[in-house]
């Protein structure tokens, strides 16, 4: 099992937006085996997020189109933080730089483990 350091960030804000809407709540569901908390914990990393999941087992969430708008899918991978099960998302069209990773989980990471920006966590791929 590959283990990644990096520090706790504040995201973009959209997060929260993208884990609320159904389509992506139920594709997590089914595939995750989870309901993710509407929020991602932003991580800063030293790798390149690219480099460092190349040799994970990608498991697929896909997009959708509603109305005029398409929304894109996204490639996860099971992933833990002490006693947190979840998995990074890597959305494919992601606004987020190559150091950033998204871990999502079915609670709020950042008060469930009494976390901060800047403190250091330990992301360990399942």
């Amino acid at each position: 099992m590959k283990s990644v350091k990096g520090t706790v960030v504040s995201g973009l804000g959209e997060g929260a937006y993208f884990m609320s809407m159904e389509h992506y709540k139920e594709e997590i569901k089914k595939n995750l085996g989870f309901d993710a908390y509407p929020g991602t914990l932003n991580i800063r990393i030293k790798e390149n997020r690219e480099d460092l999941l190349k040799s994970a087992k990608q498991i697929k969430i896909s997009g959708f189109a509603s109305g005029s708008k398409t929304f894109g899918g996204a490639s996860c991978c099971r992933a833990k933080i002490k006693s947190i099960s979840g998995a990074i998302i890597v959305p494919d069209i992601n606004k987020n730089p190559q150091n950033i990773l998204e871990f999502i989980a079915p609670v709020h990471v950042k008060s469930k483990l009494n976390l901060k920006d800047n403190d250091e966590v330990e992301i360990d791929f399942l």
